[in-house]
């Protein structure tokens, strides 16, 4: 009975803390970030790159997908020749806004990069959105990007044949709205050698043949590694000593050939000490050697964690989500409640033993 007692006086105390806590979150308001302005930057130079993309995508005869209901231009369609494995349609539409260019800038800051730094990047064709948005971020901030993409895509995102990932990147450069071009291209997919486009497992190939052959001619070749190990370790050593690594999307190179990168999280991730194996992608590689990694994967739960709206109706004007803020909370009403909860406890202990004796 007396243990009983006991703990009805801890849940009180509890109910107490859970009502404290709330009423310090609600007390609570919304803090400009030092360099929002920084972030309206990226986000407003995001949304003139993917104009221009829009703009050459209709050019080269590819309409907007019904499913792209912002209008924005940068949806692929649901199968094509080169898509490669299953994605999110509202993930795709939600990647392609603005926010994320924001985001990025915001990541690179917590992340402690700095103008002039150089940093790493591994792009996947999945999310053309968030490769431009890094690629803007990397523009306002100054920073040197090194980075490597990939062809192949899942369903609606960069999977048109005549209009790959590297191009849209290249149509802003083109346009003066970027400055750098990847590195290197792969086909991306199985063993980032394009093994599972559907071009090739329905015996169909000429779609990709035909677009390795005009990225050729565009001056935007095909690299190609048998050995895993090898394409880790050759891109390592393009990329060079790094101040950050950002991995967009499924990418087998930047994940690995297991699935061990997916259970870190997304956005900055926390320092660990992975164990590395020739299995081991770029992300686990980086962690391993203390650099930070900014991860773009699972776009609903990054979301939910930075305050970028998920599958908004319509676009969100520069500066006006969540991203842009931090949230301050009074440091009076934190010190109030941790005193009442230390004196709850205190009180709940002394009655306790006044009671017995």
């Amino acid at each position: 009975m007396n243990m009983k007692r006991k703990h009805y006086q801890y849940l009180i105390v509890l109910v107490l803390l859970a009502a404290a806590a709330l009423i310090i979150w609600l007390a609570g308001h919304r803090v400009r970030l030092p360099y929002a302005e920084q972030m309206e930057e990226a986000a407003d130079l995001h949304s003139r790159v993917v104009a221009a993309v829009k703009e050459e995508r209709l050019n080269r005869g590819y309409p907007l997908v019904p499913e792209d209901t912002l209008g924005l231009g940068l949806m692929g369609e649901h199968i094509t020749a080169i898509t490669t494995s299953l994605g999110s349609l509202e993930a795709k539409r939600t990647a392609q806004i603005p926010d994320f260019a924001a985001l990025c800038v915001r990541l690179f800051h917590e992340a402690g990069v700095q103008a002039g730094d150089r940093v790493g990047a591994c792009f996947s064709g999945s999310f053309p959105g968030l490769d431009l948005a890094v690629l803007c971020a990397a523009e306002v901030m100054d920073l040197d990007i090194v980075y490597l993409c990939s062809l192949g895509s899942s369903n609606y995102g960069a999977n048109l044949p005549g209009y790959t990932a590297p191009e849209m990147i290249q149509t802003a450069v083109k346009a003066g709205l970027l400055s750098v071009m990847p590195r290197t291209v792969s086909m991306g997919g199985s063993g980032d050698r394009g093994s599972n486009m559907q071009g090739y497992a329905l015996d169909e190939p000429e779609e990709i043949e035909e677009m390795i052959a005009r990225l050729e001619r565009e001056g935007i070749p095909l690299s190609a590694y048998p050995v895993y190990t090898e394409n880790v370790a050759v891109h390592m050593e393009m990329m060079g000593d790094i101040k950050a690594f950002v991995n967009v999307g499924g990418n087998i190179l930047g994940l690995g050939n297991e699935d061990v990168s997916l259970s870190y999280g997304q956005g900055l991730l926390k320092p660990m000490d992975p164990v590395i194996t020739d299995k081991s992608g770029l992300v686990e590689r980086y962690l391993s050697r203390g650099v930070p990694v900014i991860h773009l994967l699972n776009i609903k739960q990054l979301c939910s964690e930075t305050g970028i709206p998920y599958d908004p109706v319509s676009v969100p004007a520069p500066g006006t989500s969540a991203v842009y803020y931090s949230r301050s909370y009074s440091r009076i009403a934190l010190a109030a409640a941790g005193l009442a909860a230390v004196l709850a406890l205190v009180g709940i202990n002394w009655y306790d033993r006044k009671r017995r004796a």
